[in-house]
């Protein structure tokens, strides 16, 4: 029987590639039937209409449009979706389905670098059928996209530092800003990633200062046009998108803030109708005095911020109320109102997906001390971006682009306990 199990783990390791097409192909089609269920020309997730709108108004030769404030990559990815294949949200999803499929492969290479193939086709195939990996490829919204810019920036850093390649930190500073012009948390994680860069890439600390500062030129090279033009019409340095002062904890009242949040924030939409070009109020100096005023209220704020961060299910999303789903249908008919319990579902399956997987990846990060430098660095991103979050707002959704990190944890766990459950069942055969 031992040989029999021998014969099996030489199959996986030199046939692995019929076995990742295979899976592949699995991640494939669970995204393709689900984006073809979903109404063609609807959409489920509010901030859709606002990339819809700045795509279309690329298209028209008029820029983003004068109200868009929001990050730029993914309105632009989908103005040349729209540009190729006509102004389709299908056509949208079957590119995101695609984008899918290539994430499940980056986590792949992930894995198999850090440990070995086993684990790396583990975790490629748990990505194929993740649940939330297949919604993210219906929902029009650009986290799909965040996530797969920030994998294959990491696995670009990861090569670095085996390759002591300065090609490999061009093609992860350029990924790394790419992803921060999609969603600006690529900024909570570019602390932790330049200290790793300077203590953990390479030996040499030379070096490592020496492909730093690379890192550095070329993340800002690629940022700074977009930076610049935000200055140019807000009159002051924004990174990215603005952040209101209005978004930003309130320290002093945990029941006022706990209110905002339950409203979605609509004093946060009053204030940009307002100001759309913000305050002074709005300066990034600012915003660090918020919380340096009140280092402590922060903290408290902070640790019960991570507990929404971590939660098993989706919360606080507002496009579950029915109530704000008609109003948003009455402002664009296109909005679905009735979705058959489509969050519901995703509650349900979340919870008995994500309790497992959380409990593995514990036992797999647990496994895999003392830790590699390339396993550190996901370590670092999975803390900075939920610390960065719960700084400021946290939701299960802004834990996806770190979910990546946590299946490779979690392919450990589980490859652990297939081999013990292996040595136990064939024990004396």
């Amino acid at each position: 029987m031992m040989i029999f199990v021998k014969r099996i783990k030489t199959w996986l390791d030199k046939d692995y590639k019929n076995i990742l097409l295979l899976l592949l192909v699995v991640g494939f089609l669970l995204r393709l039937v689900f984006v073809l269920v979903l109404k063609p020309d609807g959409f489920y997730f509010s901030d859709t209409r606002h990339y819809d709108n700045a795509a279309r108004s690329i298209l028209a030769g008029d820029g983003f449009g004068e109200k868009y404030y929001r990050s730029p990559l993914y309105p632009v990815l989908m103005a040349g979706v729209y540009a190729l294949f006509g102004k389709s949200f299908l056509a949208m999803r079957i590119f995101e389905t695609f984008t899918g499929v290539l994430l499940c492969y980056i986590i792949f290479l992930i894995g198999r670098r850090l440990y070995n193939t086993r684990v790396g086709l583990i975790a490629a195939g748990l990505s194929a059928i993740f649940p939330h990996f297949i919604v993210l490829t219906g929902i029009l919204y650009s986290t799909n996209t965040f996530t797969l810019l920030l994998a294959l920036a990491s696995l670009f850093l990861i090569r670095a530092a085996g390759r002591q390649s300065i090609v490999d930190i061009l093609w992860g500073g350029v990924f790394s800003a790419l992803a921060a012009l999609t969603i600006p948390a690529m900024i909570f994680i570019l602390p932790a990633w330049l200290l790793w860069l300077l203590f953990f890439l390479h030996k040499k600390f030379s070096k490592n200062i020496l492909h730093t500062c690379f890192y550095i030129l070329i993340f800002i090279s690629v940022l700074t046009p977009w930076t610049w033009r935000n200055y140019l019409k807000y009159g002051r340095l924004i990174i990215v998108r603005p952040l209101p002062v209005k978004v930003l904890p309130d320290f002093s009242d945990q029941g006022n803030q706990e209110r905002k949040i339950n409203s979605g924030f609509k004093d946060v939409a009053e204030y940009m109708r307002n100001h759309p070009n913000g305050t002074d109020d709005d300066k990034i100096s600012n915003t660090m005095m918020h919380y340096l005023k009140n280092p402590m209220g922060a903290i408290r704020y902070s640790l019960e911020e991570m507990l929404h961060y971590w939660a098993l299910f989706p919360d606080r999303l507002n496009t579950q109320s029915a109530q704000f789903r008609e109003k948003i249908h009455a402002e664009d008919a296109r909005m679905v109102v009735q979705d058959y319990d489509f969050w519901s579902y995703i509650k349900v399956i979340s919870i008995i997906v994500m309790l497992p997987i959380f409990i593995l990846a514990i036992l797999g990060l647990c496994l895999s001390f003392p830790l590699k430098r390339e396993a550190i660095l996901l370590l670092l991103t999975i803390f900075f971006m939920a610390l960065g979050y719960s700084l400021i707002y946290a939701e299960v959704r802004y834990r996806i682009p770190s979910e990546p990190y946590i299946l490779v944890f979690t392919a450990v766990g589980f490859n652990a306990l297939l081999r013990y459950w292996f040595k136990i069942r064939f024990r004396g055969n």
